[in-house]
């Protein structure tokens, strides 16, 4: 069944809307997204006024608006642009309504099949969080750390070096940690904490190299350290069944740092580890 004319008309006067969308989205990310909308459908599920008197205007002018702001703003982030794309696959965002009553917020996206998929709640309300949506919660990502872990690790990536460094000021040793370790691990770090991964094993490594230096200042100490440990590698590991938050071990070469829990980071900085020496 056509739309009433004065829905049809909204949405030809709101045209210019949705193709100044098309090109906010083309220019942030080098490619041509189309967005497809059901209006008989979300016409017969949303009978709010707005929605049934102002349908291009809030569709065109406010809604693909909202979500090519949004693309355009987080995908200046290489990481957050790249992962579009390869989410993207179909190039097409479909916009409907969801009437999952377990469907709690107003705007959601969501990835489905290649498609980008924006769902709201068929009473509309609070359209601009759509361009704030954060994007990166929801892009499908490969390997173990979620999109938010990556772009957190590759934030504190700096603050890795600078505590190697400081380590090899006074080591003499070109420190590191095993990124697969890290990954290892990764699943069993609280949930809350996963997208922070960067952050807190940032300060972790940093309290551990705060330690290794500190102690090697004493020559016999970083003879010993030298000895025990040649490969200058830090190795993440998890162990519920431990006794203390963290534990240090010196095995095959490398320096092994075990945790029940991400608690009590700063225990790091000052275990002793020349008894393992």
């Amino acid at each position: 069944m056509p739309l009433p004319l004065s829905q049809r008309k909204s949405l030809r006067d709101n045209e210019e809307h949705l193709k100044n969308a098309h090109e906010t989205i083309k220019s942030a990310l080098g490619v041509d997204w189309t967005f497809e909308f059901d209006f008989e459908l979300i016409t017969s599920k949303c009978t709010d006024s707005y929605v049934q008197n102002s349908l291009g205007e809030c569709f065109y002018k406010e809604v693909a608006t909202n979500v090519a702001e949004c693309i355009a703003e987080q995908s200046k982030d290489e990481m957050i642009k790249e992962a579009l794309l390869e989410a993207n696959t179909n190039q097409k965002i479909i916009v409907a309504p969801n009437e999952d009553k377990k469907f709690t917020q107003y705007w959601a996206y969501e990835f489905v099949n290649g498609d980008l998929r924006v769902h709201f709640r068929p009473s509309i309300a609070n359209v601009s969080d759509v361009k704030y949506f954060k994007l990166a919660t929801v892009i499908p990502s490969p390997g173990v750390f979620s999109l938010p872990a990556r772009i957190n690790l590759k934030e504190n990536a700096e603050k890795f070096s600078e505590a190697f460094e400081k380590a090899k000021e006074v080591t003499k040793m070109d420190w590191s940690y095993d990124e697969s370790s890290l990954e290892s691990v990764y699943p069993n770090v609280e949930k809350t904490y996963q997208d922070r991964i960067g952050d807190i094993f940032s300060e972790i490594i940093t309290n551990i190299c705060y330690n290794l230096a500190t102690r090697s200042a004493d020559a016999m100490v970083l003879e010993a350290l030298q000895e025990i440990a040649p490969n200058a590698k830090i190795v993440f590991k998890f162990d519920a069944k431990q006794s203390d938050y963290w534990v240090w071990k010196f095995v095959g070469g490398d320096l092994v740092v075990s945790f029940k829990s991400i608690c009590n980071t700063g225990d790091n900085s000052y275990i002793d580890f020349e008894k393992l020496l």
